[in-house]
């Protein structure tokens, strides 16, 4: 199934709980859960299960989302592999709720991903796991358009629906870290 299981490092504050929630609400078939003290393992298996091969755990550094740590599964193995693919640093967000432009998006079944002003490998990169993830739901005319905007000093990972207007959190990202 194409999509994120999402969840928290543990006890996270309410700002990062309610970003969570707004990340997942502009990604197609994404699911977030309550951590509670699931180790990485029992996430793995919980997404293997939810039919997901990917997924992510967000972290924070004093009540703000700090980096998502990006997870796959290999599900060849018994059981199922679990392998950390990258690391994506975050400067800062600014919730929906935050934004007075911000509309609210329900459900949405289809993803663009638009990486027109990239410049560098690490915007790229982060386009590249968009793509890989979201392919079976990418279509010309999506319900969500996922833009990647290079600044001088981090990239904006912004959400459009189809009339235009942002949607969802708006992610400054400081940096992508690939591991291999």
């Amino acid at each position: 199934m194409p999509g994120f299981l999402i969840t928290t490092s543990h006890k996270p504050s309410q700002r990062t709980r309610s970003f969570v929630k707004d990340f997942v609400s502009i990604l197609p078939n994404s699911t977030y859960i309550n951590r509670g003290k699931k180790t990485i393992e029992e996430l793995g298996l919980e997404a293997y299960r939810r039919g997901y091969k990917y997924f992510i755990i967000v972290g924070e550094r004093k009540g703000n989302p700090s980096l998502m740590r990006i997870y796959k599964i290999f599900p060849y193995n018994k059981p199922p592999e679990i392998k950390h693919i990258m690391s994506v640093i975050i400067k800062g967000i600014t919730l929906s709720r935050e934004n007075p432009d911000a509309s609210r998006v329900y459900n949405p079944e289809t993803i663009g991903v638009n990486y027109d002003k990239c410049e560098q490998d690490q915007c790229f990169k982060l386009a590249d796991l968009f793509i890989e993830v979201f392919q079976e739901t990418i279509v010309p005319k999506p319900d969500i358009t996922i833009m990647l905007i290079e600044k001088k000093d981090h990239i904006l990972l912004k959400a459009i629906n189809k009339l235009g207007k942002t949607c969802g959190p708006l992610v400054r990202i400081k940096g992508v870290k690939y591991i291999e």
